[in-house]
């Protein structure tokens, strides 16, 4: 009875269980299985990135800025000397192309009518007079073939005259809104 609880007759049980159980588990040979079939799933256009409308305080506003317009998230920003916003337009049919903005009383008094034009990557698209202080909404169809699907399109504006800070010398057109392409 003594070697029942001897360390020597553990041990030896202990391998038989072990070795019990590795025989038992390789009686049977792998299976092979066919791969599952593999569909790419349909999530949509990737989020982010330009788009074809831009309102100036929007979040991501200044990434459609190229230039000549003040940084911030104001609800309307300070157009310069030669403002310019950049779009990527997905679908060109029936486009039009639309922006707000407000000629403020301040700088009216002093510059009296404004001319506010818009051009899309070079070509002069509209142009509009602003005989008052006030806000504004240029609209213009725009012509078949100017706008390439997914392509980035460059739009800037000009507006004269400008007023002229008397202290440094910095030009403001107009305040902007708004502006992108529409249907």
């Amino acid at each position: 009875m003594g070697l029942l609880y001897s360390h020597f007759v553990v041990l030896k049980t202990l391998l038989v269980v072990i070795g019990a159980a590795l025989t038992l588990s390789c009686g049977r040979s792998a299976r092979v299985y066919r791969m599952p079939e593999q569909r790419s799933l349909d999530l949509g256009p990737d989020p982010g990135g330009l788009g074809s409308f831009i309102a100036m305080d929007d979040p991501i506003a200044d990434e459609y800025i190229v230039k000549d317009i003040s940084p911030g998230r104001d609800f309307r920003r300070w157009a310069f000397i030669a403002p310019e916003l950049r779009f990527r337009v997905k679908d060109t049919g029936n486009l039009k192309f639309a922006a707000e903005f407000t000629v403020p009383d301040v700088t009216y008094k002093v510059t009296g009518p404004v001319i506010v034009s818009c051009s899309i990557d070079g070509r002069k698209l509209e142009t509009l007079r602003c005989d008052h202080p006030g806000d504004y909404h240029l609209e213009a169809s725009v012509p078949d073939g100017w706008v390439q699907p997914g392509a980035t399109v460059h739009v800037t504006f000009s507006a004269a005259p400008r007023w002229i800070s008397p202290e440094d010398g910095a030009q403001l057109s107009f305040l902007l809104r708004s502006a992108g392409f529409t249907r």
